[in-house]
Formats: C-alpha cells, structure tokens, sequence
C-alpha cells in the first residue's frame, strides 16, 4: 500500500532511483495509474534531476493484489512509479519492467507504448 512517506523505485530511465511518496492525489487508495506527488532521494551520476526535486508520478506496480474482472488477481514484486515534469510530459523516454493492463482503462496509453511487456 502507498501512502504518505513511502519508498518507491522509478520505472523509468529519468535519472532518479528512488522517491518518495509525499501526498496521494484525490483519494486515499492508491490504484495502478494514481498520480501522487514524490520527492526525489537518489539520483543516479549525471542525472538532470536533482536531490531533493519535488515531481508529480504516475504509479505502474503496486505490491497490492489487483482484481481483474474475470476473478484473477495481478500483483507485482515493486511498488514503482514514472515522473512527471511540470507540464505532466514523461521525463524518462523508455519503461524498464511490465506495466499491467489497467493502466489502458486509465486512459494512459502513452505509458504501454514506452514498454516492451505489458502483463
């Protein structure tokens, strides 16, 4: 479950490692495509993005089982996210790992397209 202080990895090749959730975003349940607010706390060498730096992310993984509509349940090893800049554009041009499917009921197409597998 993401809630406020948790430690997410990035799913993306923006630069940062690790972030950290700092608000959620128009509830209090996190679903696969939420949009919360992380700051960054690893970045990795020569990266655009700075320690520190507060984005917007889209969450893509979640740890929590997630029901599918014919009774099976998709679960991931990793809660992890992709960054947003300020005109909510990707910053990352490729998606490193599986997305699952809802995030087309989302309407975030954009995101399966960056990704090799789609689960």
């Amino acid at each position: 479950m993401i809630q406020d202080r948790t430690f997410l990895n990035l799913a993306d090749n923006s630069g940062a490692k690790l972030v950290q959730c700092i608000r959620v975003y128009k509830s209090d349940k996190v679903e696969v495509g939420s949009l919360i607010l992380v700051a960054v706390k690893q970045t990795r060498p020569q990266s655009k993005l700075k320690k520190g730096q507060v984005l917007k992310a889209i969450v893509v993984r979640l740890t929590r089982p997630t029901s599918r509509k014919n009774g099976s349940f998709i679960k991931c090893f990793d809660n992890s996210v992709v960054l947003l800049n300020s005109k909510n554009e990707f910053y990352g041009t490729r998606l490193i790992g599986p997305v699952t499917n809802e995030l087309r009921k989302k309407k975030l197409v954009k995101i399966l397209s960056l990704t090799k597998f789609i689960v």
